[in-house]
């Protein structure tokens, strides 16, 4: 009886060990799809795939209402932009260009790029999003859109922030999902 207790509960610990391990190399996966141009306002992002993969093209902020929807497949905002962002000129670009917008470290997650009843800082005040590294916002007209958030990797119980490039793999693959819809 003992000895089948022992082997039960080694075959547990394995099956248990297994399932962490596959749930860690999803994580890690790059993204492997089509090409995909991305518009970036800010920092172009360090991210594990290459440019043969990824293509990135810096705009200017004032640009986004000028975004050519069928040249880019999405629009990264980096942090040091999303308060300018959030003005309400850009609202309804965000609600009605139907490619995704991406909010690196919006603390207001996409609050002020859809409503502007608040500033981004008062909006960020509020919500204090620490948990996810990026907001993602698809207009699909009628003022209506569609969410994502990408949230950190949770190490040993803590938040760990110093390896982000996996999130832009995720958000890749948002990417693409969202191409591969628009064209269905």
């Amino acid at each position: 009886m003992k000895k089948n207790l022992k082997i039960l509960s080694v075959f547990i610990i394995l099956i248990l060990s297994l399932l962490g391990c596959s749930a860690l190399k999803t994580n890690t996966k790059i993204y492997k799809g089509n090409k995909l141009n991305i518009a970036v306002v800010g920092e172009t992002p360090k991210i594990n795939e290459d440019e043969s993969t990824i293509n990135f093209k810096n705009i200017s902020l004032e640009d986004i209402n000028r975004i050519d929807s069928k040249s880019y497949d999405a629009v990264i905002i980096s942090k040091n932009y999303l308060s300018q962002a959030a003005n309400k000129k850009y609202k309804d670009t965000y609600l009605n260009s139907f490619i995704p917008f991406f909010f690196v470290e919006s603390k207001a997650s996409i609050l002020p790029f859809v409503d502007n009843a608040l500033t981004y800082e008062q909006y960020a005040n509020r919500v204090n999003d620490k948990q996810d590294y990026i907001t993602g916002l698809l207009g699909t007209g009628n003022n209506e859109y569609k969410t994502w958030q990408y949230g950190y990797n949770i190490t040993n119980n803590k938040v760990d922030r110093t390896n982000v490039k996996h999130i832009y793999s995720q958000v890749f693959k948002t990417i693409e999902k969202v191409k591969k819809e628009k064209r269905s």
